[in-house]
């Protein structure tokens, strides 16, 4: 599978690798003592559903497996977990909106396991319920950090100087690596996720609101919403960002792409991750997959994990029992809980780069990522739930814009029903209406948006030209619902191609430039552009003045290689809508780049 790929609906099992804690590590007496039982029915267990945040969910997954081959006995029933991966701004919206099982492949979990615990806030704070039931507990914990390329930091005087927040301001205000040295790196470019989907992203938007607030009497509503220099700061921190993504492993995974062809030239300067995710990069696992930990190759230039000297977050990655959990499952709650306390789990969150629940690392990540596990981390209060909707608000307004041109295929399989087992069905054009209108409302009026259409005869139809998406959103959910003509075979890569150049020369230095390419097929085309051809003429080699293409494989016929060859070398993203019933959550996914 290509780095950055996101497929939708999937459990993974993921070997643990053994590894021992230096240190002393928390370990938890359950409170209700497990035992086997001979006379147990483990044919009729009680199942607890638990949501785990993607960066620890592989992890998770095996322990939870372990602790089922274990046969613990809770009461007079037998215990299984069954853990599901999803994304923590994902899951707060499913459970804030009433989850929608067919969307996110999962069952409506009994246990979240977010990232943090701004999500549960905020989320408590939308819907004015208490969702979580009983206390709050973490059971692994990571500090977000500012990597970047080893050689990148040396040449802004780490380790010697501590670097922050303000730091990349002034990056951003005068990015020519030229002017520090290295004229071969281009412009200073950043890494960073979208904060409405992901706790890195919004951790590094509270993180920087600190910054610019702590010498302005700290975080209020007044420093938020009117505050002149305030909102300066945060614009400009927010001017250097290539592109957003839901998840870093995403940025993480074309890093490493890109550092293992030994180019001189680092893929970006900058992402705003986890200190876990910068020790999964080190160690060969760029895209979080524990299960690559040390098989790979480690990097050539390793990324060190920056903790801003101007204030940062723990993340505390909590376990919360939700609401409406009850009886034997709440009973299987609270023993899988302390089964992730013990010492034998905490030690293997801490081999795959996080701290325990305490806050301890090993000397082993820590200089991994170029620090000391004696380094205290200076992490801030968090802002009230209120303030920090207020933050997310004002970012909405601070991003990078967007110009983003949508080629969709039109094709004759695009009529095709969505599901042929089914007497009556829709077809995929009829489901990609409601997809695209989802997918518009993630952008704002003042991003800009693009049409185009393919099959053949002709190859492709420049419907929409690149227009103000607040004066277009209803045209072109119309031309979606109506125009499109379902004939025709599949130019997909003379279409690309073309789609490609058109945004090269148009391309807007200030705001981000990318492409959502969806297909349900392969190129069918004889004598147009090749499979070489189109990959050479796409190669992003500069992140920040490239056109990334952000590809969709709709229904289980579409050239699934093919895309994840245009994503990965346009450096963007890979995602699979197999089936078709998901092309909602999947464009909404793409889209939540820009």
């Amino acid at each position: 599978m290509g780095q950055g790929v996101v497929r939708l609906g999937t459990r993974r099992t993921a070997p643990l690798a053994a590894g021992s804690l230096v240190g002393a590590c928390l370990v938890i007496a359950a409170a209700l003592l497990p035992t086997r039982a001979p006379s147990v029915d483990f044919s009729d267990c009680v199942t607890l559903d638990v949501s785990v945040s993607t960066e620890k969910g592989d992890l998770v997954e095996e322990m939870a497996e372990r602790y089922n081959d274990e046969q613990r006995v809770i009461g007079d029933r037998c215990a299984h977990v069954e853990t599901d991966k999803l994304t923590s701004g994902t899951a707060s919206e499913e459970l804030a909106t009433g989850w929608d099982e067919q969307a996110t492949g999962a069952p409506k979990p009994d246990v979240w396991l977010p990232s943090s615990s701004l999500w549960a806030q905020l989320l408590e704070h939308r819907t004015g319920e208490d969702l979580v039931s009983g206390e709050e507990k973490s059971v692994t914990t990571s500090p977000l950090v500012i990597a970047m390329p080893e050689k990148m930091a040396r040449a802004l005087g780490w380790p010697e100087v501590d670097l922050g927040w303000s730091d990349l301001r002034d990056l951003a205000n005068n990015p020519d690596w030229g002017e520090r040295g290295h004229p071969e790196w281009g412009r200073f470019a950043m890494g960073k996720d979208n904060p409405y989907h992901s706790t890195s992203g919004l951790a590094a938007t509270i993180a920087t609101y600190y910054a610019a607030t702590r010498d302005r009497g700290g975080f209020s509503e007044h420093a938020v919403s009117r505050d002149a220099e305030v909102q300066a700061f945060v614009r400009q921190v927010e001017s250097s960002v290539a592109h957003y993504a839901t998840d870093s492993v995403v940025f993480l995974g074309n890093a490493y792409t890109e550092d293992q062809k030994g180019s001189d030239k680092p893929y970006i300067s900058a992402m705003i991750t986890q200190e876990q995710m910068t020790y999964l990069y080190n160690a060969g696992a760029p895209t979080g997959d524990p299960a690559d930990l040390n098989t790979q190759p480690p990097p050539n230039d390793p990324l060190v994990a920056i903790h801003p000297a101007d204030g940062t977050v723990m993340i505390d990655h909590p376990y919360l029992v939700l609401a409406g959990t009850s009886g034997h499952t709440r009973e299987v709650a609270a023993d899988f809980r302390d089964y992730l306390l013990a010492e034998e789990q905490q030690a293997a969150f801490v081999e795959h780069g996080f701290r325990d629940s305490e806050g301890r690392t090993s000397e082993k990540v820590a200089t991994s990522v170029g620090t000391t596990a004696q380094r205290s981390v200076d992490s801030i209060d968090l802002p009230s739930a209120k303030l920090v909707k207020t933050m997310l608000d004002r970012w909405r307004t601070y991003r990078l814009r967007a110009d983003v041109l949508l080629v969709l295929d039109e094709s004759a399989s695009m009529k095709e029903t969505s599901d042929p087992r089914a007497t009556e069905s829709v077809s995929k054009l009829e489901l990609l209406e409601s997809a695209v209108q989802r997918g518009l409302d993630l952008l704002d009026n003042d991003d800009r948006v693009a049409l185009w259409t393919f099959s053949t005869g002709p190859d492709y139809t420049r419907r929409m030209p690149m227009s103000p998406v607040g004066e277009v959103r209803d045209e072109l959910s119309h031309v979606v619902r109506d125009d499109l003509r379902g004939t025709g075979n599949t130019a997909l890569y003379n279409t690309t191609h073309a789609a490609h150049e058109m945004m090269r020369e148009n391309l807007d230095p200030g705001r981000v430039n990318a492409i959502v390419l969806l297909t349900d097929g392969h190129d069918t085309v004889r004598g147009g552009v090749s499979r070489d051809e189109l990959l050479d003429s796409i190669d992003a080699e500069h992140l920040d003045t490239s056109v990334r293409i952000f590809t969709i494989a709709y229904g289980r016929d579409a050239d699934v290689e093919a895309l994840e060859a245009i994503a990965t070398r346009s450096k963007a993203a890979a995602y699979e809508a197999r089936d078709p019933s998901d092309i909602d959550q999947v464009f909404v996914s793409a889209l939540s780049n820009f």
